[in-house]
C-alpha cells in the first residue's frame, strides 16, 4: 500500500529511488489528481526504474542535456576526438533549438518532447535561418536536426531516456533548397590562372591542390618539396582562437602531387619569399579573416576587369561569363577538376582529406555538358565498333 496524501487539490506519493554521493535518501514526488491516475504513474515510474533508467536524470529540460552533451563534447576536444570548429558549429546548431520560440524547447522534460514539438522549428528554420538571414538549405536543415538528435542519443547512453528519438520522424520541408557547392566556371578559371594580382598565388593552390582556406593559411615553404613535387598538409589556422592547430580531420593529414603549372608558379615565388609563411599579409604576419575578405574583394574586381578588358579585344574568347566566386568554391573545383580528368572517387577523396566518402561523391555526381556529351560519344563508339562492326 503506497503512503498518499493529499496536497492542495493533488493526491500524492513519495518513492524511494535511492542515496546521494553523502549516503543521504532520494525520493521522488509524483503528483496526480485521482488514486487511480496516481496509482498508474507510480507504476509506470518503478517500472522504468527496474529498467535501469536514471529517473532522477529522465526528467530533466532538453537545455541541461543539451549543457551535459556539449561538456562530453568538450572532453573529447581536449582528448583530440573532436576539432574545435565541429564543437562550435554543433553548439550553434543547438543554440537555435534552445533560443526558438522564447525557450519552449529548452524549458521542456526530455522525456516529454515529441517530433511534432520539433517539427514547427525546423519549419521555421527553413524559412529563415538567425544566423545567415536567409532561408535554410536541405543539407544544412539536416545537420541542426541531426544535432539535436545526438542530445537524445546522448541522454540514453546515460540511461535517462529510453523512447524513440523524436528527431527521426522530423521532416525537412520538400522546397528545402539543395545547397549547391557549384565549380567555377571556364572562362573565370582562364582568368584566375592569367591574371596578375596578390591571391593568384594562394587561389592557385586552392584550384590546383585544393587546401582549405585554414590549411593554406597555416603553410609554410617547408610543407612544400618541390624536388618531390609535393605539398605536405599536416595543419591548419583556427581564425576565432588565432592557433595554429591540427587539420580538419585525421584524413585531412595528406600529400598532394604539384602539377607543372602550379610547379612552375610556386618555384617563382619561393624565390621571392620573404618569410616561411607561404601566403601572408602585405604588413607579414599570418592572414586573419578580415586580410582574407579584403584580399579577395580586391581579387574579384581585378578578375572582372580583366574579364571586361578580355570581352574588348575579342569577344569570341569568352564562351561564359565571369562570376565572382567564394574562397571555398576552388577548392571545390579542383574536385570538380579531378573528375572532369577522370580520377577515381577514392583518389580524390584522399587528395581532398576527406574523412567521409559522401562528400566527395556528392561533389562527383555534379555532371556538366561536356560530360554528357562524352558520354554519349563513348556510348556511339561502344556501338559502332562493338554491335554493328
Amino acid at each position: 500500500m503506497q503512503n498518499y496524501y493529499k496536497e492542495r487539490n493533488s493526491w500524492c506519493v513519495r518513492i524511494y529511488i535511492g542515496t546521494d554521493a553523502d549516503g543521504k535518501k532520494k525520493y521522488k514526488k509524483l503528483k496526480a489528481p485521482s488514486i487511480q491516475e496516481l496509482d498508474k504513474k507510480a507504476y509506470q515510474f518503478k517500472k522504468e526504474m527496474d529498467s535501469g533508467l536514471d529517473v532522477y536524470k529522465a526528467n530533466d529540460s532538453l537545455e541541461k542535456w543539451r549543457d551535459r552533451f556539449i561538456l562530453s563534447m568538450e572532453n573529447e576536444v581536449e582528448c583530440g576526438d573532436y576539432q574545435e570548429s565541429e564543437l562550435n558549429m554543433i553548439k550553434a546548431r543547438l543554440k537555435y533549438f534552445i533560443e526558438y520560440n522564447n525557450g519552449v524547447l529548452a524549458k521542456a522534460r526530455l522525456n516529454d518532447i515529441l517530433s511534432s514539438h520539433i517539427q514547427p522549428a525546423v519549419n521555421a528554420l527553413y524559412k529563415y535561418n538567425p544566423s545567415t538571414k536567409k532561408p535554410t538549405s536541405k543539407r544544412t536543415l539536416e545537420r541542426y536536426i541531426r544535432a539535436l538528435a545526438n542530445v537524445f542519443e546522448f541522454a540514453r547512453k546515460q540511461r535517462a531516456y529510453n523512447y524513440c528519438n523524436p528527431c527521426d520522424e522530423v521532416k525537412v520541408p520538400k522546397n528545402a533548397a539543395l545547397s549547391k557547392r557549384t565549380a567555377i566556371n571556364g572562362t573565370t578559371l582562364k582568368l584566375v590562372l592569367t591574371t596578375d594580382h596578390r591571391a593568384k598565388l594562394p587561389a592557385m593552390i586552392m584550384v590546383m591542390a585544393g587546401l582549405r582556406r585554414g590549411e593554406l593559411t597555416a603553410l609554410t615553404w617547408s610543407d612544400i618539396d618541390l624536388k618531390k613535387r609535393e605539398i605536405s598538409v599536416n595543419k591548419s589556422y583556427d581564425f576565432k582562437g588565432s592557433t595554429v592547430k591540427g587539420t580538419k580531420t585525421e584524413a585531412g593529414n595528406r600529400n598532394i602531387p604539384i602539377n607543372d603549372m602550379l610547379y612552375t608558379i610556386l618555384c617563382d615565388e619561393k624565390k621571392k619569399a620573404k618569410s616561411l609563411i607561404v601566403v601572408e599579409k602585405i604588413s607579414g604576419g599570418i592572414m586573419t579573416e578580415q586580410a582574407w575578405k579584403v584580399l579577395f574583394r580586391s581579387y574579384m574586381l581585378a578578375l572582372e576587369n580583366a574579364y571586361n578588358q578580355m570581352i574588348a579585344e575579342s569577344p569570341s574568347k569568352a564562351v561564359e561569363r565571369f562570376e565572382p566566386f567564394t574562397i571555398h568554391q576552388l577548392r571545390h573545383t579542383y574536385c570538380s577538376m579531378l573528375q572532369w580528368s577522370g580520377v577515381d572517387i577514392k583518389t580524390a577523396q584522399e587528395l581532398m582529406g576527406h574523412s567521409e566518402y559522401e562528400v566527395t561523391a556528392n561533389i562527383y555526381t555534379h555532371v556538366n555538358d561536356e560530360q554528357k556529351k562524352r558520354a554519349v560519344n563513348l556510348q556511339n563508339e561502344y556501338i559502332r565498333n562493338y554491335l554493328i562492326s
